[in-house]
């Protein structure tokens, strides 16, 4: 796999894989995708991964900063949602046709040639390849339907995103979104049959998995989530999984 980096310094890092030719298997947030040919794979910040390519595949990666391209609006919106939506509910995987990806990949060399020249314009060529090139998966996106939110749910999940260590009740939610309880719960019942309390408690068990996937200690996993006591957080673990932090590290 060939890569490229644009500009590594800040927190939102977002990863995009690119295969030519497919053939394994890649695991983004314990859900596992089928590597195929003429594809492309998004990972998030804060998303844990795994990949194990057949001998035979090749492709791009492509590590690019949220704020170094500058993206404007619906950019940032399309990125947003590939961060703030859980693998399960929005899949990371887009699906080209070969004439599209030849596209794409005389864009991603092009992109790569720009990256190796180290210029003050090569830097802004390049942020500008990037979007380009970030239009061309919106529309791709929009043709393969992937699922559109309200932008009273992506709102909602942009705040959980940030604040699901913090803000653990509906009511928080609510009050930050100017709604009423009922209403948060009758957006987010629209979009994933769920209520808004399952939603979070999801959030909140996605990070701890990420965070035990690590191998960093209960204890602390616990207090970087903000539970008070690793008891708790143990037992609300098992609640919402069936299995106790400890044999979910062994079992991964």
């Amino acid at each position: 796999m060939i890569m490229i980096i644009v500009n590594l310094t800040d927190i939102i890092i977002l990863n995009y894989s690119f295969f030519l030719n497919g053939g394994g298997f890649h695991k983004v947030d314990f859900v596992k995708f089928e590597i195929e040919s003429n594809s492309a794979h998004i990972i998030a910040p804060g998303q844990v991964h795994q990949m194990k390519r057949d001998l035979d595949s090749e492709g791009f990666v492509i590590l690019f900063e949220l704020n170094a391209i500058e993206a404007p609006k619906e950019i940032e919106n399309f990125l947003f949602q590939q961060m703030c939506l859980d693998a399960s509910e929005n899949s990371p995987c887009f699906s080209f046709s070969k004439e599209k990806y030849s596209i794409l990949e005389y864009k991603i060399k092009n992109m790569l040639s720009l990256y190796e020249e180290k210029s003050e314009i090569a830097k802004l060529s390049l942020r500008n390849e990037v979007q380009s090139f970030l239009i061309e998966c919106m529309k791709e996106a929009e043709d393969q339907e992937k699922p559109i939110v309200s932008i009273e749910y992506f709102n909602f999940r942009k705040l959980l995103h940030a604040n699901f260590s913090k803000m653990k009740k509906v009511k928080e939610y609510a009050e930050a979104l100017n709604l009423t309880e009922k209403t948060l719960n009758e957006i987010v019942k629209k979009h994933t049959g769920e209520s808004t309390s399952n939603v979070i408690y999801k959030q909140i068990i996605m990070e701890a998995k990420r965070l035990l996937n690590t191998g960093i200690s209960i204890k602390e996993t616990a207090y970087s989530l903000n539970f008070d006591d690793p008891g708790h957080f143990s037992k609300f673990f098992k609640t919402k999984t069936n299995i106790s932090p400890s044999e979910f590290q062994n079992y991964t």
